[in-house]
């Protein structure tokens, strides 16, 4: 894919989340009500996402972790958590609507310094700092190249990494392409032997564990 066609891909990302954020927050009990059709959905369809949500805040919870970047941030629901745990927390993103309801839910945390927020696209991003660990859940599903995410996460993570990869295969996976294709917006999917494969490229296979989540892979990498 050319550059042209990934910033266009990217472009695309960016419209559908703008336009998502209140709908998407919501699935985390934050702005808009869900309806009775939309928790049966939840519950059927998006297990995976609090399944994913508990294993991050599980390992985020140790003493040894005091910075964390979010990656992909949204509307800032894993960065209330993280710093209701007393973490120091960097979110990024590149839907501005996201950013803004991220921004409103943890504004005490931003007056006391403890929370900021990057409006931009991580890749192409430089940070000036490091940090003690990395969360991208929700984020590789519209990654079309990860293996640069992850040498670029390399660099400027000393200690873990939570990750999220939707899974191919299965009614969900094809209930969830045709969905999003209708919205224009480009999903990728993978199977295990493709993270063991992408793991090795970065040569993390003997640093990460893979687990199954229904839905997800998550993937947790132990740098140090």
């Amino acid at each position: 894919m050319s550059t042209k066609e990934t910033e266009l891909e990217l472009q695309d990302v960016k419209s559908f989340f703008d336009g998502y954020a209140n709908d998407f927050d919501s699935i985390y009990g934050y702005t808009n009500t869900r309806s009775f059709f939309d928790k049966i959905t939840d519950k059927l369809f998006r297990q995976s996402m609090y399944l994913r949500y508990q294993e991050s805040l599980k390992n985020s919870a140790q003493s040894r972790i005091n910075t964390i970047l979010d990656v992909g941030c949204g509307g800032g629901h894993y960065c209330d958590a993280f710093l209701s745990q007393g973490k120091i927390v960097t979110g990024l993103d590149i839907a501005e609507g996201m950013l803004k309801i991220a921004i409103k839910k943890t504004d005490k945390y931003i007056k006391e310094g403890k929370a900021n927020y990057i409006l931009a696209d991580y890749i192409g991003y430089k940070f000036n700092n490091k940090f003690d660990a990395a969360c991208l859940t929700g984020f590789f599903d519209y990654i079309r190249e990860p293996e640069q995410i992850l040498l670029k996460l390399n660099n400027e993570v000393t200690k873990e990494i939570y990750m999220s990869f939707p899974k191919s295969g299965g009614f969900l996976a094809w209930q969830r392409k045709i969905r999003y294709n209708m919205r224009n917006c480009p999903l990728y999917l993978y199977t295990k032997k493709d993270l063991v494969d992408l793991l090795k490229k970065v040569n993390w296979e003997d640093k990460a564990e893979i687990t199954d989540l229904g839905r997800d892979f998550f993937v947790k990498v132990k740098l140090a």
